[in-house]
């Protein structure tokens, strides 16, 4: 996996919106910065399937081992390497990472 400086560039691209904080997202294996959602193998589906919400059922059901709620969200890069961006929320904290 890329270093986190690798993964997450600081991005100014959208805009001028004040009080923004974005980053773009590269692949963790290889860097590449064109990112698609979906997996490269499915022949249906796409953007709309590629989001998931798994509700809070208070299990640690998280893919970063976190207990509660999470959003998965499955990407691959040009170069077909597939990753998972996941926000996690449980008792005030909340939590984002990369799975490879």
């Amino acid at each position: 996996m890329q270093d986190h400086q690798t993964v997450l560039q600081p991005t100014t691209d959208l805009g001028d919106l004040p009080d923004t904080l974005a980053w773009r997202l590269q692949c963790p294996v290889c860097a590449a910065p064109e990112i698609e959602q979906g997996r490269p193998d499915e022949s249906a589906g796409g953007d709309h399937t590629a989001v998931t919400v798994h509700p809070d059922r208070d299990a640690y059901s998280s893919p970063l081992g976190t207990r509660g709620g999470h959003v998965e969200i499955r990407l691959w890069c040009a170069a077909g390497h597939d990753f998972q961006l996941v926000i996690a929320n449980h008792k005030g904290a909340e939590y984002v990472g990369i799975i490879h």
